[in-house]
């Protein structure tokens, strides 16, 4: 079998948002092929599919055919040593990681990370995809292009005062962001873009945010209300019905809208937890059970009808209202709920923290001082007596 690596420069069907069209390296072995991403980003007018070149016609021809030609260089070279020196031809894989891993680090930073998730979309999650592309959409907002040589200790700390001034984010919003600019950074220490860490000397704090949750009180107003048939009109019965299921289990959002019916076993769940992978066995209390619905499906088949986060928010807001509770409801207040009342009603902080499926202790130890701060403010009341 031929183990020869044939390459060309090619120009992307597919343009990004400002109606350019990437140019990349498509390398070819065996029937297979591997693509790298090039800072290069063209009209279709700009580009010479034979000459595999920039024309004239754009500005920066020049400087572009550069960025080409260096890549020509390289992977020559590569090509040319591994034949000397090396009993084992190269793979696809080993040729695109050599190949980056030796690029030079001009070009746009942001459209390589939007090039290099794009590519990967398919390994990651789509909600860490997402968002992602929403932190460098962030990003552009503070800076329109961004060079690999801007991002320096200087830049980092001016985006984040941008982002507490600017933008008005609070701490943990901004160490968010700053968290996925790092992973962003590191990607591209890891194949060459970059040669200096810029985060070498930087912290990046993390504050524990606010965390709503319902007292019991206020989880029986609203379980009541459920139960008592107050609630009529279909969609908020809907999602009244899985708010409080996960109150009652501690399920995301996101497990919730994988829930399948075959992971109900019996009195239990039994579910693969989305964000972490991890099998978590959750008991079902009889509130939980009388929350299923009255004909279950069967197999794969979604437990719940799931709206999406923003509907779901926006009707538990108005349910929050019309019951009088002064608090942001959100899927996420409900888990928040199960922790605090499970922590209240002396469950042990050990089993809470396996029914939630945290993967350290001091996730869920959170929890306990919210708990602790309650008791402390509520025997405050004693003062005012």
């Amino acid at each position: 079998m031929n183990k020869k690596i044939t390459y060309a420069f090619v120009q992307k069907p597919e343009a990004n948002k400002k109606g350019l069209y990437p140019i990349y390296l498509r390398a070819f072995q065996s029937g297979k092929k591997i693509e790298i991403a090039t800072s290069i980003t063209l009209t279709n007018r700009d580009w010479s599919a034979i000459r595999q070149r920039v024309k004239k016609s754009n500005k920066l021809h020049e400087r572009h055919n550069a960025i080409l030609d260096a890549y020509d260089k390289k992977v020559l070279k590569l090509l040319i040593n591994n034949f000397v020196h090396d009993e084992t031809p190269l793979t696809l894989r080993q040729f695109k990681d050599k190949i980056l891993s030796t690029h030079q680090t001009d070009g746009s930073f942001t459209d390589y990370i939007l090039n290099y998730l794009n590519e990967n979309k398919a390994r990651l999650r789509i909600e860490s995809w997402w968002s992602y592309k929403s932190q460098i959409t962030k990003l552009l907002k503070f800076k329109k292009e961004i060079l690999f040589t801007d991002l320096t200790e200087q830049f980092i700390n001016d985006y984040h005062l941008y982002m507490l001034t600017t933008l008005g984010n609070n701490e943990n919003t901004a160490s968010k962001s700053l968290r996925s600019l790092r992973t962003f950074v590191n990607i591209s220490l890891r194949y060459g873009y970059m040669k200096n860490n810029p985060f070498k000397f930087i912290t990046i704090k993390k504050v524990d945010g606010k965390r709503d949750f319902l007292s019991l009180e206020e989880l029986n107003k609203l379980s009541e209300a459920y139960f008592s048939g107050k609630v009529t009109k279909s969609i908020e019965k809907e999602i009244l019905q899985y708010f409080l299921f996960s109150c009652y289990t501690g399920l995301r959002y996101s497990d919730l809208k994988t829930l399948q019916a075959g992971s109900i076993d019996g009195n239990k769940i039994k579910i693969n937890m989305h964000k972490t992978g991890y099998l978590v066995v959750i008991p079902l209390t009889q509130k939980a059970i009388q929350l299923l619905p009255q004909k279950i499906p069967f197999g794969t088949e979604p437990v719940f009808r799931i709206y999406c986060n923003k509907v779901t928010n926006r009707i538990l807001k108005k349910i929050g209202q019309t019951y009088g509770i002064p608090k942001k409801l959100t899927c996420h207040v409900a888990r928040h709920t199960f922790a605090t009342a499970s922590i209240t009603l002396g469950i042990p902080i050990e089993v809470v923290s396996k029914l939630l499926g945290h993967t350290s202790l001091k996730t869920t130890q959170v929890y306990a001082k919210i708990v602790d701060n309650v008791k402390e403010r509520e025997m405050e009341k004693w003062d005012r007596l």
